[in-house]
């Protein structure tokens, strides 16, 4: 073999090899329409786009994760309920603690109007600033509560899985019960573009939706296995977290139940889809960048090499 010919080879699995490289090392970025999941059992946030293709999107910073929750600048918030904390994602993929002060195994979380983040808390609410100063929004009217959710009234509705019961509290936070019917161990909640609310239960391998008026019927039975976490998307579908079988369920506005995802999946609870006014670009790093330009560069020079 010619002695140019073998080192344009080398040169040509050069480059490709520096390509693959910067392309493993690139950050995994948070996309407008992907569905996050809290893998509880093997500390992971888990991503989905919406053809269900699934990649790891967190994997540092968790310890067994439960609710999250989106802010308008598309960083993820996730409760760490072992760490007692949150830990905020940027669309990039970087970690870093949000808050700890106030926090005992928290559960679900949800944003207002403002931007300020709510945080179940053992028996409390407790509210974080943008600039995460902590305060008790609410502890009064909570039994185990688990998740949580905002009307577009700013009502902040919570599920009370010892009691059974929906609680609601208005922006100012009095108190008062939503719904007592109809709910068995209730964990996630989720409104509609309507204003109906829909809730899991655990307990009966259900969802229950509820108009705004507090009317209950049962929305879905089939193809759940202990749900949790409930997230629609922007077409008015509902995702339901199934944490015994490891699988994410969609239901029509209809109705019809499919499975959206099957793997990647270990003991999912929350639910959360990335914002569509949230940017999708971000900028590599430092060394993913320098691979890349080198990975680039050699392809190029081997190029130059053929039309010599």
């Amino acid at each position: 073999m010619p002695k140019y010919l073998a080192t344009t080879r080398i040169s040509l699995a050069a480059g490709i090899a520096l390509l693959a490289l910067a392309a493993t090392a690139l950050p995994v970025l948070a996309m407008p329409g992907d569905l996050y999941v809290s893998n509880n059992a093997n500390n992971t946030i888990e991503r989905f786009t919406p053809g269900g293709t699934a990649s790891v999107f967190a994997s540092t910073g968790l310890s067994s994760p439960f609710g999250l929750a989106f802010d308008g600048s598309g960083n993820l918030y996730a409760a760490n309920l072992s760490g007692n904390n949150i830990e905020r994602f940027t669309p990039g993929g970087a970690a870093s603690v949000f808050a700890s002060f106030g926090l005992n195994n928290p559960f679900g979380l949800a944003f207002d109007a403002s931007g300020n983040l709510y945080a179940v808390s053992n028996r409390t609410i407790e509210r974080f600033t943008p600039g995460g100063a902590a305060s008790v929004f609410a502890s009064t009217r909570l039994d185990v509560p688990i998740g949580l959710a905002f009307d577009a009234s700013g009502n902040l509705y919570v599920t009370n899985n010892n009691t059974n019961t929906i609680g609601r509290f208005a922006p100012d936070g009095a108190a008062s019960v939503f719904a007592s019917t109809g709910l068995s161990s209730p964990q996630g909640l989720a409104f509609d573009a309507s204003g109906n609310l829909y809730v899991s239960n655990y307990n009966t391998n259900t969802i229950e939706r509820f108009t705004p008026g507090g009317v209950a019927s049962v929305f879905a039975s089939t193809g759940l296995s202990r749900p949790f976490g409930l997230a629609f998307d922007a077409s008015g579908n509902l995702y339901a977290a199934n944490t015994n079988n490891n699988t994410i369920e969609r239901f029509t506005p209809g109705g019809a139940a499919s499975v959206f995802a099957s793997t990647g999946l270990n003991a999912p609870v929350f639910l959360a889809f990335e914002p569509a006014g949230a940017s999708p670009t971000t900028v590599p790093e430092p060394a993913s960048a320098a691979l890349l330009a080198l990975g680039l560069g050699w392809l190029g020079a081997f190029r130059r090499r053929r039309t010599a």
